[in-house]
């Protein structure tokens, strides 16, 4: 018989011709079951006048108060709810292990949030109290008076002494323009020595 390809089959007891799939035929040849001779319909008619006496999953004779299944096929649906029942226990394991992960996390956090609650609070509360003797201070200087005049002082003379630059630059510079139109393109240097010379001549 060729695998991999559905097989059409005569129920001997209406008389149609059924369609026996792959999946179906593997499964009777795996139970050790023979091929049924009757189509789904008759098999499930001759199952309910026969107050189940045939296997609902393979259409094998059953004795007379027994399972709605044969024992093979019994077997098969046990196993088939005892994975289902070890899966749905692996699965709620798992989904209680990340429950708990989930409220230790959770603590932690909270912890960790209490934690910089209570820092920001203390950093309020020296902002608080800097701010306070800040408002002091000014009120002391403000009351006092004797640190603004000394303050005006200071200002004044660095404003005299920035004015001395400028005069002072100024100067020199006017006198460099004089020497560069009394001596032309002669250079800086050279100035200078005339000058040197000539005051030495004079002081002589």
């Amino acid at each position: 018989m060729l695998k991999g390809t559905d097989i059409n089959l005569t129920c001997r007891q209406c008389g149609k011709e059924f369609v026996l799939t792959e999946a179906e035929r593997e499964f009777y040849e795996l139970k050790g079951f023979t091929l049924p001779s009757r189509c789904k319909e008759c098999r499930s008619t001759r199952q309910s006048q026969s107050h189940h006496l045939v296997c609902s999953q393979c259409g094998t004779e059953l004795e007379k108060g027994a399972s709605i299944y044969c024992t093979a096929c019994q077997e098969s649906v046990n196993l088939e709810i005892e994975q289902k029942t070890k899966q749905s226990k692996m699965a709620a394991s798992a989904a209680r292990t990340k429950l708990q992960a989930s409220e230790s996390q959770k603590a932690e956090l909270a912890e960790l949030l209490r934690q910089k609650e209570q820092l920001v609070a203390e950093l309020k509360l020296k902002v608080d109290s800097l701010g306070q003797d800040l408002d002091k201070a000014n009120q002391f200087y403000a009351a006092s008076g004797w640190l603004q005049p000394v303050l005006n002082d200071i200002e004044k003379k660095l404003e005299d002494l920035e004015l001395a630059q400028r005069e002072i630059n100024q100067k020199m510079l006017q006198t460099i323009r004089i020497m560069q139109e009394r001596y032309g393109n002669i250079g800086l240097l050279e100035i200078i020595k005339r000058n040197l010379r000539q005051s030495l001549k004079e002081g002589a």
